[in-house]
């Protein structure tokens, strides 16, 4: 987890709020344009795969293995294009999504232009009669204040609590 070292002001911490709650409402909605808007073209957006080790191995708490995300913004823009015309089975009927953000903490990221953002996500999916999925992890993003209460996003990285998705299939965004 990242530490936020210099807090901002209450209204700033409360427009980001807010978009990370615009954000979940587009994504819960599948509008990826809207989303899309939302990013910066210098994007890393990554979800490692992480595997739990024992404290006696005098490791890290977390191995990562490999990726299940890492995109930039020509692959993410790839992703979205998929996620837009869902010819896959498994999109069709969409499945019913929603995102619930909580534990948000915010504070300057390197400049007083960029901002760290840690918050906690919870997924739920639903599809067809009963087929029910959900997903808990920590998110870790910097935003960039682009003026007029508009931010974009900059970096994501989503640290997901299951060691084993026990999801269909990792098509949604977290």
């Amino acid at each position: 987890m990242t530490t936020i070292e210099e807090k901002v002001s209450m209204e700033l911490h409360h427009d980001v709020e807010q978009c990370l709650f615009y954000e979940a409402r587009l994504l819960d909605d599948f509008n990826f344009d809207g989303w899309r808007e939302l990013l910066a073209a210098d994007l890393h957006y990554w979800i490692p795969a992480r595997r739990s080790r024992y404290v006696r191995e005098k490791r890290a708490e977390w191995a990562i293995d490999n990726d299940h995300y890492d995109d930039d913004m020509s692959s993410m823009d790839l992703r979205l294009k998929r996620l837009s015309k869902p010819m896959q089975s498994s999109l069709d009927p969409r499945p019913r999504e929603v995102r619930s953000i909580s534990n948000i903490e915010v504070g300057y990221g390197d400049s007083t232009q960029e901002l760290r953002v840690d918050s906690v996500i919870l997924f739920m999916r639903n599809r067809m009669l009963d087929q029910e999925e959900h997903i808990a992890a920590r998110r870790q993003d910097v935003w960039r204040i682009m003026g007029d209460g508009k931010f974009e996003l900059v970096k994501r990285k989503v640290l997901i609590t299951q060691n084993a998705i026990l999801m269909a299939n990792m098509l949604s965004l977290l």
